[in-house]
Order: C-alpha cells, then sequence, then structure tokens
C-alpha cells in the first residue's frame, strides 16, 4: 500500500510540471506575439508618416510656386489664390494636403504659407490617420 500512494503523488508531481511548463511556454508565445504586433504597426506608420509628409511638401511646393509665378493650377486642379481662410484641399495622388496661405499687404508684408499633408484621401474618417505640416514665411520685397 505505501508503494501505491508514492506512484499516486508522483503522478500528481508530473501533472503539475506539465502544467506550469504550458503556462510558461504561453506566456513567452503572448509575449513575442505582442512585441511583434507592435514592431509591425510602428512599420507601418513609418511608412504612412513618409507618405503623408510627401503630400504637405508637395502641397507646399505647389502653393509657393503659384504665388511667385501666379498661375491657378497645380497638380492638374484649378486652385484658387489666396485659398479660403479654412484652407483648400487638395487631393495629390490618393494623399490630401490642406493648404492655407496668409498675406500682410504692402511692402514689408509677409507671406506664410502652412501644408498638411495626409496619407488617405480628403476628408477620411480613418481613426489612424497620419498628419504631417509644413510652414513656410517670407517678407514681401
Amino acid at each position: 500500500m505505501i508503494g501505491h500512494n508514492n506512484s499516486q503523488s508522483n503522478k500528481g508531481a508530473a501533472l503539475l510540471i506539465a502544467v506550469l511548463m504550458s503556462a510558461v511556454v504561453l506566456v513567452v508565445g503572448v509575449g513575442v506575439y505582442q512585441r511583434t504586433y507592435k514592431e509591425v504597426v510602428f512599420g507601418s506608420m513609418w511608412k504612412q508618416t513618409q507618405v503623408a509628409f510627401g503630400a504637405a511638401d508637395s502641397g507646399l511646393e505647389c502653393a509657393v510656386y503659384s504665388e511667385l509665378h501666379g498661375t491657378q493650377n497645380c497638380f492638374g486642379f484649378a486652385i484658387t489664390w489666396p485659398p479660403p481662410a479654412q484652407g483648400e484641399d487638395l487631393l495629390i495622388g490618393s494623399t490630401c494636403v490642406n493648404v492655407r496661405m496668409t498675406k500682410t499687404s504692402g511692402a514689408g508684408g509677409m507671406v506664410t504659407i502652412e501644408a498638411r499633408g495626409y496619407d488617405d484621401a480628403c476628408g477620411s474618417t480613418n481613426p489612424r490617420r497620419v498628419e504631417r505640416g509644413l510652414k513656410i514665411s517670407w517678407q514681401n520685397p
């Protein structure tokens, strides 16, 4: 009888060790998964940041060129200068840029153009929408 109780307690210890090892492996696996997921999201956000910055840069260059040369066309869009106070949205490829310009008149007045680029289409409600902005100012001669 004594030997029978010994083998019963050994079986319980082996089961306990197996359950503990499974728990440790599961915790490590979940940790690796979370880390990998965060890295993938970060990598995607970096790409979206570059897209938004490119849109802002394109919008700013377009606005500066239009202001200096008096053209009314930017990337195939007819634009109104100066844009409305809230800014003018331009669709550049699949991205959107909002361009705002303020001017003070007369000699020595300032021209300020601000462009905010987005990584998706104008009017998007994407909760992960990325925005990057650029601003330039100069003094009228």
